[in-house]
């Protein structure tokens, strides 16, 4: 019998694929940064060993960032057997490269990384040096589907007359809210019947109050359910968004979508290009920038999305004949996900596996920083992250994990172009060598 460790928060999805019977789920919650410090991790660690024989687990899931110190504090402490991640999110920022630094440090052979596009494939290959594979995470369920356009808009109160430009997600400060803003009000100026309709799940107060004065010819949703945003997406003429996220591998948002009939139009970047095209939509241009346009509010925003061509991107979408069948991919549904899952962790399971040693391994050993790309290697060097049983305690202190120190710019910037770039988000890079 093949036993599971599950590190998650989301106790319905893993269920689904781990063995029933033999699967422990040790509950991690997502952490605001102030809590992410070396002292809390072991904290929680020391939860976990009170409350499951590690001894004899063969396999462990670990889902989001969060669970991989987890991960790490085990292999110290002699308990190795293969390690299924998934983060939801890219190897960026600094906290999150780290703890991936960390793992892959302390490697087992059957370790692989779950992303959901080959473009985060290559990303975390590159980058980490630890086996992924493009799966997308959990994939899109069968709520999402097209309902009556005209009901839908009455279901949710919108108007039957308008067209409606739709994003939902995060109302955050590296979701591209405010160059979407400006495309929206750039449309809406040559269209009138333009209105744009944001449903987010969750808001930062500070951002949004940034942007309040901009949101004329806006409605907002917050937390709607999954049945309430069918209706939404079904409401929509078009899905837009002009994030250039650092975090997210894929974006759900625009697979939802897509399984609900709706094109999109987001910007050439991260994940996008593996399932956006001219088919069901359209890639708008992005600029590499030399600095963020914000540092204080977003000190990774290194990357923006040409305003006037994903405008331009909606007129030529909105403008073509219809009704057309757009669609979720198969690799992307929730059932697909589900049927691959099982036999990968019965695979990782029937790898060779170390029984736990009796003692921890001893004495800090230096990273391999050759190993790495040069902005991935430059960054450990210039914090003096030099060793992987020092790696966890050294970024704390220096304020890298609560991300009370974001970085320093020179070097966000290197790591961010080399990431997206091996992404093949948009090529045009400025200030690359400055």
């Amino acid at each position: 019998m093949t036993t599971v460790l599950a590190l998650t928060d989301s106790t319905e999805d893993i269920q689904h694929f781990c063995p029933a019977g033999s699967t422990f789920v040790f509950r991690i919650r997502l952490l605001p940064a102030h809590e992410h410090t070396y002292e809390h991790f072991e904290e929680i660690y020391r939860s976990l060993m009170e409350s499951c024989d590690l001894s004899m687990i063969d396999v462990v899931v670990a889902e989001y960032a969060e669970s991989l110190p987890l991960l790490y504090f085990m292999r110290r402490d002699g308990y190795s057997c293969p390690a299924l991640m998934i983060p939801h999110n890219n190897p960026y920022p600094l906290h999150i490269l780290c703890y991936f630094l960390l793992v892959a440090a302390h490697a087992h052979p059957g370790d692989l990384v779950l992303c959901g596009s080959r473009h985060a494939q290559r990303a975390y290959e590159h980058l980490t040096g630890i086996p992924a594979r493009a799966l997308c995470t959990f994939g899109i369920s069968d709520v999402y589907r097209p309902l009556p356009r005209d009901a839908s808009r009455q279901h949710l109160g919108l108007p039957l007359d308008r067209t409606i430009l739709l994003y939902t997600g995060r109302f955050m400060n590296d979701k591209g809210l405010a160059p979407l803003l400006t495309v929206a009000r750039t449309l809406h100026r040559e269209d009138p019947r333009i209105l744009l309709v944001l449903s987010a799940t969750h808001i930062d107060p500070h951002y949004y109050n940034r942007l309040a004065g901009r949101m004329e010819n806006v409605v907002l949703f917050h937390r709607l359910d999954k049945k309430q945003t069918a209706y939404l997406y079904s409401s929509a003429d078009l899905f837009v968004s002009c994030a250039t996220s650092v975090f997210e591998t894929y974006g759900k948002s625009p697979l939802e979508a897509l399984a609900c009939g709706v094109p999109v139009v987001v910007p050439r970047w991260d994940g996008f290009p593996y399932y956006v095209d001219d088919t069901n939509g359209a890639l708008a241009a992005v600029e590499f920038l030399t600095e963020p346009v914000d540092p204080v509010a977003n000190p990774y925003e290194f990357a923006r999305v040409d305003v006037d061509d994903c405008a331009a991107a909606c007129r030529r979408v909105l403008a073509r004949p219809g009704p057309l069948a757009y669609e979720v991919p198969e690799w992307a549904r929730y059932e697909q996900t589900m049927r691959t899952l099982p036999g990968l962790i019965e695979g990782m399971a029937q790898q060779h596996r170390h029984r736990p040693a009796s003692v921890r391994q001893e004495g800090p050993r230096p990273l391999d920083l050759a190993r790495h790309p040069k902005p991935v290697a430059a960054l450990l060097e210039h914090y003096g992250l030099t060793h992987a049983d020092t790696l966890l305690q050294r970024a704390d202190q220096l304020g890298l994990l609560n991300q009370s120190d974001p970085g320093e710019q020179r070097l966000l910037r290197d790591l961010h172009n080399e990431l997206f770039t091996v992404m093949d988000s948009e090529t045009a890079r400025v200030g690359q060598n400055t």
